[in-house]
């Protein structure tokens, strides 16, 4: 043992430390790019088809909306039957799921976690089958300020909601309510962070 380690007795633990940092920068590495690839596959598959044989705006819109609805009412079961049967799923901080069963079996478990957690929409373009949504992952104010999201609104500014983060969704729109193709985009070192701070406050809150 050298007189280095023997003066500092938690360098060993510090090593280790670092060492899980970086194997977990790098299992967010590889995670990251097989989710790039899978999103360049799926963008092949998808993008053109979407265009050109385009279902009606209404129908598409429609499908939009009963997405958000069973995403915030913590029924994860329910939102997973929102895809076909054949979904390929692409979130770039979690990984690559292939058809609507290995989705459930992660996201149901995962979201079972954060039951308190709303996802509100900011804005969405949808052009032909394509929709993109620009969204707010949220947790409610510990203090109980602000109003809770509701309808597809935001009835306080955003900036009054203290632990929340945006997230871009691609969807493809498959036909029959039902979503062929979704991609998430946001910051996963900032969902953990905020995450972690909510749970803090709302403990320090009593609730």
């Amino acid at each position: 043992m050298s007189s280095q380690t023997k003066s500092d007795p938690t360098g060993g633990a510090q090593a280790k430390a670092l060492s899980a940092d970086a194997l977990a920068r790098e299992d967010a590495g590889l995670r990251g790019k097989e989710g790039a690839l899978a999103a360049a596959r799926g963008w092949d598959r998808f993008s053109k088809a979407s265009q050109s044989t385009a279902h009606p705006r209404a129908e598409v819109e429609a499908a939009c909306h009963e997405y958000v609805r069973r995403a915030n009412i913590n029924d994860w079961d329910l939102w997973t039957d929102i895809f076909t049967e054949d979904v390929l799923y692409v979130d770039h901080a979690y990984g690559v799921f292939r058809g609507r069963e290995e989705v459930r079996k992660w996201m149901v478990p995962l979201m079972k976690t954060m039951p308190e957690m709303r996802f509100v929409p900011g804005f969405l373009v949808i052009q032909g089958d394509l929709v993109i949504n620009y969204n707010w992952n949220r947790w409610p104010n510990p203090d109980g300020s602000a109003e809770p999201y509701d309808d597809w609104r935001n009835p306080k500014a955003l900036s009054l909601y203290e632990h929340h983060f945006p997230c871009v969704t691609i969807n493809v729109y498959g036909g029959n309510g039902l979503f062929a193709y979704e991609e998430d985009l946001y910051c996963a070192p900032a969902f953990m962070n905020i995450f972690s701070g909510w749970q803090q406050a709302w403990k320090a809150a009593g609730r």
